[in-house]
């Protein structure tokens, strides 16, 4: 990791440990160059990644302004959340499985019902897929990416190409348990059964009831202190 991605991450993890509030103001350019021991360029050139993550707001000739990220944030302001952690909040991962249950049944749907001979062949390999998390995380990342990509609709593909760092590290934590494999397995087995038969529309249900049951799998592994504590965690980041 080069020097400019270092300080970058110092300032993300600075605005994430409340070190920089929203609303308040950062230091400026100067005084930057000066801290992190870095030429001016390069600290404007982090302090503009920074305003298109949604981490800041730049004013010509003033000091940049602390965003409110979870309000005035974008997807890369989540991307960069996830990987700040060593290991991810089950709060996020429940956020993130919500956010499939509005997203996957559509691109589900439209991919069967434009290419389903394609959906058939990419959901064959399961028959080769290895019980070990890493497998089904780099299975299960790919089916979406591909089944995003066939429903031929690109806004698709590029909501999901945003996650694909955060995704693959949630996914990681999500298919540690056997149990949730299995459930997989199985939701993959029906869904190439409707592919064969190239109903788009039982897909699309099967799909749906899917991710809702991925979000109370999750959901429900979790005690009632773990769920104030995740929770506790992510209002503190705020």
């Amino acid at each position: 990791m080069n020097r400019t991605a270092i300080v970058e991450k110092e300032l993300i993890k600075a605005i994430l440990q409340g070190e920089y509030l929203a609303g308040s103001q950062i230091e400026t350019e100067r005084e930057l160059a000066a801290i992190y021991e870095l030429g001016r360029p390069a600290i404007r050139e982090i302090l503009q990644r920074l305003s298109h993550g949604g981490w800041l707001t730049l004013r010509k000739g003033q000091r940049a302004i602390v965003n409110d990220y979870w309000n005035g944030g974008n997807i890369t302001t989540i991307v960069d959340i996830v990987e700040y952690f060593d290991q991810v909040p089950d709060a996020l991962v429940l956020y993130f499985l919500e956010l499939r249950i509005a997203l996957t049944p559509q691109y589900v749907q439209k991919a069967i019902l434009l290419n389903y001979p394609k959906v058939v062949g990419l959901l064959a390999e399961i028959d080769e897929l290895p019980d070990t998390a890493e497998a089904f995380a780099s299975y299960d990342w790919k089916v979406q990416k591909e089944l995003a990509r066939l429903s031929e609709n690109p806004l698709f593909s590029l909501v999901l190409n945003s996650f694909e760092p955060a995704y693959v590290k949630m996914a990681l934590k999500y298919f540690e348990s056997s149990f949730r494999r299995e459930a997989s397995l199985s939701y993959y087995k029906k869904l190439l059964a409707f592919a064969l038969l190239g109903d788009d529309q039982q897909a699309e249900k099967l799909s749906r009831a899917m991710m809702e049951k991925s979000y109370d799998l999750w959901k429900n592994q979790l005690s009632p202190d773990e769920k104030i504590g995740v929770k506790f965690r992510l209002d503190n980041m705020q």
